[in-house]
């Protein structure tokens, strides 16, 4: 009921009052055209919402980039949101509204408001939106309200749906300007081991979307009718993995340490990905060890803050000989024993130190440790992350040329 529903009854109980106190017959003849106004408002929106349902499907344009899933878009990237009104009466039903609360929008940005002048009787009225995907993650439902109301506005019927939407966003990514020198010089490396190492072909799987052209196998391919690419047993000399927590999270909105953290390791799985290489993303709760392009992306999408696994037993599972970069917020002082352990374990460590989230910060005790563990310090400060990419992309075609560490 709107306040103008309220005013309609005080004044219909104010008429009444007067007319069984005079007795004037015109006040009750009033007084009954009120009730019935009211009466009449109260059913017209319970009408109106009674057959109407809605539907909403979530339309991804195709990427240009022929490695990236055209059914997924990225942070930044668009979606067209189509919902459809359907009627299911036999009268058609006029003055609809519809409020979409659209999960993939920026929070303070607010519903979106449509108005239907008029819906057919058994037909559908589809209507469509862009929304701009604010942050990462995995949308699985999200929720939209049906609203009618009675021609002077006494009453609002609404009703809430809560409607599948299915849709995953990537994280922002970023090319390496060292990219493409990083990309040759692992392309070198993969072709001497395969064609040295005839067991490190062990079968072929179907294409996915980030697989190298130069790795189908075309016999396979044209005797099964769809793309097939070979399959070969990576070795740990040149691989690389990222290793981060998720404990806590200093920062606010998408400019916080856990989403830079994400970014940076979908560049570098972007990096990889662009070699045919895999990556190993350490990060809780559940590790991956050798990740594709598209399962990296997928896998990164989906993390959450929380979990208790520390840097430490992240890291377990790298070997010496593989590039690792560990990404730690300048807050975290006491990981440095740890990751001078792990630098004196014969890894190619790259440190990459997220500064400016918070108060207390202690960038200058990871600069001090620098020469003394043989690590290497990327300092990426708030608002800086695209410049902190380019020189972590140099710091790993560096190491890329470095002769093996393991004897």
């Amino acid at each position: 009921m709107t306040k103008a529903g309220i005013g309609f009854i005080i004044g219909g109980v104010v008429v009444y009052i007067l007319g069984s106190q005079t007795q004037v017959g015109w006040l009750y003849l009033f007084d009954a055209m009120i009730w019935s106004v009211v009466a009449l408002s109260f059913l017209l929106t319970r009408w109106s919402l009674g057959p109407l349902r809605i539907e909403r499907q979530a339309l991804v344009s195709r990427s240009p980039d022929p490695r990236l899933d055209p059914a997924t878009p990225t942070e930044g990237g668009t979606v067209e949101i189509r919902l459809k009104v359907r009627n299911r009466g036999r009268l058609a039903r006029h003055f609809i509204k519809v409020v979409e609360y659209c999960p993939l929008d920026e929070p303070s940005g607010g519903p979106r408001v449509f108005l239907l002048p008029s819906v057919k009787s058994r037909s559908e009225l589809a209507f469509s939106y862009t929304a701009v995907c604010y942050r990462r993650g995995r949308y699985a439902s999200a929720e939209a309200v049906l609203e009618a109301a009675d021609p002077l506005g006494l009453f609002v019927r609404r009703r809430r749906y809560d409607i599948p939407l299915s849709v995953t966003v990537y994280p922002a990514y970023y090319d390496m300007e060292a990219m493409p020198a990083a990309r040759e010089v692992w392309s070198d490396q993969g072709q001497t081991v395969r064609s040295n190492a005839a067991s490190d072909f062990y079968g072929s799987r179907e294409y996915r979307y980030g697989d190298p052209l130069r790795h189908i196998h075309w016999r396979n391919t044209a005797r099964l009718g769809e793309f097939v690419v070979r399959q070969f047993e990576e070795t740990m000399q040149g691989s690389l993995a990222v290793a981060f927590e998720l404990g806590r999270d200093w920062g606010v909105g998408k400019e916080t340490t856990v989403e830079y953290s994400i970014r940076i390791a979908a560049s570098l799985a972007r990096h990889c990905g662009a070699s045919g290489r895999s990556i190993g993303i350490l990060a809780p709760p559940t590790p991956t060890l050798r990740a594709h392009w598209f399962e990296a992306m997928e896998y990164l999408a989906g993390l959450t803050v929380g979990g208790n696994a520390g840097l430490d037993e992240l890291t377990d599972s790298v070997e010496a000989g593989q590039t690792l970069v560990a990404i730690v917020p300048a807050a975290r002082a006491d990981l440095i024993p740890g990751l001078s352990r792990l630098a004196a374990r014969h890894v190619r460590l790259v440190v990459v130190l997220l500064e400016g989230f918070s108060e207390g910060e202690t960038p200058r005790d990871f600069a001090s440790h620098t020469g003394e563990s043989g690590l290497e310090l990327v300092r990426c400060s708030r608002g800086n992350l695209k410049a902190a990419i380019d020189t972590l992309g140099n710091s790993l075609r560096y190491a890329d040329r470095l002769p093996s560490a393991v004897g």
